[in-house]
């Protein structure tokens, strides 16, 4: 049996960019974050768990991130 029409489907999660409303510093928030999502300069709550999509709080959403290489990787370990 050919399973060439069967479409793979799309995810409904992304990452997006959010402007925090106090700052104006940029933070990569996931959609469906399950933690409360604070901005690394100033401390203000930007996202909260709603119990599937995030609710963004305290900022602006500025647009979703396309590739992955825009993502900073945030592995706290210093370079070498």
């Amino acid at each position: 049996m050919k399973k060439d029409h069967v479409d793979i489907p799309a995810p409904s999660s992304r990452f997006y960019k959010v402007e925090c409303a106090d700052c104006n510093e940029q933070q990569v928030v996931y959609s469906h974050a399950t933690t409360r999502v604070f901005c690394n300069q100033c401390g203000n709550p930007l996202a909260a768990s709603s119990g599937s999509k995030a609710r963004i709080e305290g900022g602006h959403v500025k647009g979703a991130v396309d590739h992955v290489a825009e993502i900073p990787a945030t592995t706290g370990a210093e370079p070498e």
